[in-house]
């Protein structure tokens, strides 16, 4: 398929405008506060009492919950007297009657917070089911584009469990929508979570196919950062490092 020099130079435009945005503090960027480390997902349940959180529905899928783990973290919430409702039905590629169905257990189980477990799924069903959460008047179709959810979501606590997407950082979800077919993507910087769990201990269970699939997703995410026209100098610093990182280990992980 040809493309025309109208449409390539509008692609350009936006991604010399987007580079330069993205390079001052219009979005007031706020960088996740971490937990990293063997075990760190332990600490979790004390974080979310700091912040004065009495209940939190946990955001993943079947397939995890099937492989206890999330067992730790029933424990910790439980010793630390947090009541938690769980929400495991999210499927691969979540639809908009997915969000739906885990903003409706948020609303029914009186959560305050989410906390989102998996990988790349669970992260974006999360994300789309707080931005429904404060935005009731606001569709997934409405908020599809960039800079599209107007109130902030309710405190987002993202647990990767592959390293793979990054969804846990991003300002990104994508949801299908099964009336179009279509993707719908979804990009503000409300999405982003404020916490993250990186735990290595959570990969180690994984089976294998599934560390060597989200290895080579991250490989191509650093380097489509790297190549990309509106990235700036951290995105490239970032990228060669996760080059590197996966060349010297995604085989002795496998």
């Amino acid at each position: 398929m040809s493309v025309s020099p109208l449409s390539k130079l509008v692609c350009r435009t936006y991604q010399a405008g987007f580079k330069l945005v993205m390079g001052t503090d219009f979005f007031n960027w706020k960088e996740p506060v971490l937990l990293e480390g063997p075990g760190s997902i332990r600490k979790l349940p004390e974080l979310v009492k700091s912040k004065g959180i009495g209940c939190v529905l946990i955001v993943t899928d079947k397939g995890l919950t099937g492989l206890h783990l999330l067992d730790s973290l029933y424990e910790e919430l439980e010793n630390s007297h947090i009541e938690y409702r769980v929400f495991d039905d999210v499927q691969p590629n979540p639809s908009i009657e997915n969000i739906e169905a885990a903003r409706d257990a948020y609303l029914r189980g009186g959560c305050e917070a989410i906390i989102a477990f998996g990988g790349g799924s669970p992260m974006d069903c999360a994300k789309l089911a707080g931005a429904r959460v404060a935005n009731p008047n606001t569709s997934v179709r409405k908020m599809r584009g960039l800079l599209k959810v107007r109130k902030p979501l309710p405190p987002l606590f993202a647990v990767p469990t592959t390293a793979g997407t990054g969804s846990e950082v991003t300002l990104a979800a994508v949801v299908t929508d099964e009336e179009t077919h279509e993707k719908c993507p979804v990009n503000d910087p409300k999405l982003r979570a404020g916490y993250a769990v990186l735990d290595p201990e959570l990969t180690v269970g994984l089976p294998p196919h599934v560390t060597s699939t989200t290895g080579m997703d991250a490989l191509t995410h650093a380097v489509e950062a790297y190549i990309g026209r509106s990235n700036v100098a951290n995105t490239e610093d970032f990228a060669k490092k996760a080059v590197k990182l996966i060349f010297d280990n995604i085989q002795t992980a496998y």
